[in-house]
């Protein structure tokens, strides 16, 4: 279920997101995500690139760059509702946000469209949001 050209590091962490159960596996993606919906994903790896001077140049990928202004947040109310991932416990996935964390900016944005394709595969979406749709327009950015 891999991307063309996907790096060792894409690969290392999609086969553990795979292995993970499904809680846990939601709880990892939601927590890439809010990163994503919070401008977290860019390219000087800024936890806050909102506070940096105007005059630094920055990519910053989140939703809206891929004209999905509110998807991380209808997909939250989704699992919040289906499955009551209302708290997000750390401990059964924390090394792969640490390798998550450890990525470049392109790999985080290729992580990203593998967890898309790994959400429609194991059927975690709402039935109006494509997974491959979202992956493809993820990778043409």
């Amino acid at each position: 279920m891999y991307l063309k050209n996907a790096t060792n590091e894409v690969k290392k962490i999609t086969e553990k997101i795979i292995e993970l159960d499904k809680e846990n596996k939601l709880k990892f993606i939601s927590y890439v995500l809010n990163l994503w919906n919070n401008n977290q994903i860019n390219s000087l790896n800024e936890t806050n690139p909102d506070l940096l001077d105007d005059s630094i140049c920055i990519d910053i990928f989140n939703p809206s760059s891929i004209d999905y202004y509110y998807l991380v947040i209808k997909l939250n109310e989704y699992w919040n509702y289906k499955y009551k991932l209302y708290q997000l416990y750390r401990k059964e996935y924390k090394s792969v946000i640490t390798l998550f964390e450890k990525l470049s900016f392109k790999e985080k944005i290729d992580v990203l469209a593998e967890i898309f394709l790994i959400l429609e595969h194991d059927k975690l979406l709402p039935d109006n949001v494509d997974g491959y749709e979202i992956a493809r327009m993820i990778i043409k950015y």
